[in-house]
């Protein structure tokens, strides 16, 4: 295959968000736009010169060598299993599934496949200034790690909370709140930079009426290392600041990842720190279908495999028996 034709599954707003990293894009051309509401797959189309439709089969029909899973959470075995079943890569967005046990199901179905390409696309694993920090970091720009910080506080947005009864707020769909969906990109650069967490603990609130899962998460997750680092995620009911993004402390200095996508460097040598990159976290997505790509026509290996993304499942539902349980729990 000298190109490959990609079709989008669920033409919501995260499909928007892709279907413009495709357009940078060189061997990788989006043929079919699938959803069963006409009017998202009619827009979709548009955006990307593909042909809107309803179904997978006529994807199929219309020639797809890959198909992107970006439908709500609790549809994600049902849908990448018909995608397996009709011979094409797949790739699936974040979170695998709502449970360790259906994940496990998905990476079985998708073992039964071993000439197709199944990827978890956590963007996260692509953000550029993360990127960057992981360098420095493993360059030993800042010694021995010591502890971090992870911090997301966003609002409600229309295109991803349309309305009081959109899928995100409904636990039966999304399978939690914040910590299990917005939360694993925020999760996923701790994990790249620390390693495993072995466990967790948190106190999960409900700031947002209208979600029926967690929309507050303050926690504190303990590495494998024995590094202590904290996660906190909420979704605002008011405006937000622009607090960093990720700050990781070592024994030789500190690294700081703004929200407007700068990385600076505190290591004694300017008491306000050297910026050392500058990056866009919407250029992740750029990195995801590039790796994708690669992956089925040149058959590289990918950055990360499926089954690494359980981690940030593993952390969320840690989480969530935490707050229960009031009580560190582990991760498993």
């Amino acid at each position: 295959m000298q190109e490959l034709r990609l079709g989008l599954v669920g033409c919501g707003a995260i499909a928007q968000w892709h279907a413009r990293a495709l357009k940078d894009l060189g061997r990788t051309r989006v043929t079919a736009c699938v959803d069963v509401l006409a009017e998202n797959a009619d827009h979709l189309a548009l955006l990307t010169g593909g042909e809107a439709c309803s179904t997978i089969d006529e994807a199929m029909s219309i020639g797809v060598d890959a198909l992107a899973i970006l439908v709500p959470h609790h549809l994600h075995q049902e849908v990448v299993s018909r995608a397996l079943d009709v011979g094409v890569h797949v790739a699936l967005e974040k979170p695998m599934a709502p449970s360790i046990e259906a994940c496990e199901q998905i990476l079985a179905e998708a073992a039964k496949h071993p000439d197709k390409v199944f990827m978890l696309t956590e963007n996260a694993q692509y953000w550029p200034e993360v990127l960057i920090a992981q360098e420095l970091i493993s360059g030993g720009a800042i010694g021995d790690i010591l502890t971090a910080r992870s911090w997301h506080n966003f609002g409600i947005t229309p295109e991803f909370y349309p309305s009081p009864e959109s899928w995100r707020f409904q636990t039966a769909q999304a399978g939690g709140g914040v910590a299990i969906d917005t939360g694993s990109h925020w999760m996923r650069p701790l994990r790249m930079i620390l390693g495993e967490i072995d466990q967790v603990v948190a106190v999960t609130g409900r700031i947002q009426e209208k979600m029926q899962g967690e929309s507050l998460v303050r926690a504190l997750c303990k590495f494998d290392s024995g590094v202590v680092a904290s996660f906190d995620v909420m979704l605002a009911t008011g405006a937000v600041a622009l607090q960093p993004h990720f700050q990781f402390t070592g024994t030789k200095g500190e690294i700081v990842i703004s929200a407007l996508g700068e990385v600076r460097l505190f290591d004694g040598t300017n008491w306000q720190g050297t910026v050392v990159g500058n990056g866009n976290y919407m250029d992740s997505y750029i990195g995801v279908w590039k790796d994708f790509e690669a992956a089925v026509l040149d058959g590289t290996p990918l950055a990360a495999d499926a089954r690494y993304s359980l981690g940030e499942v593993r952390a969320a539902l840690a989480i969530n028996r935490s707050n229960e349980s009031k009580q560190w729990e582990k991760v498993w």
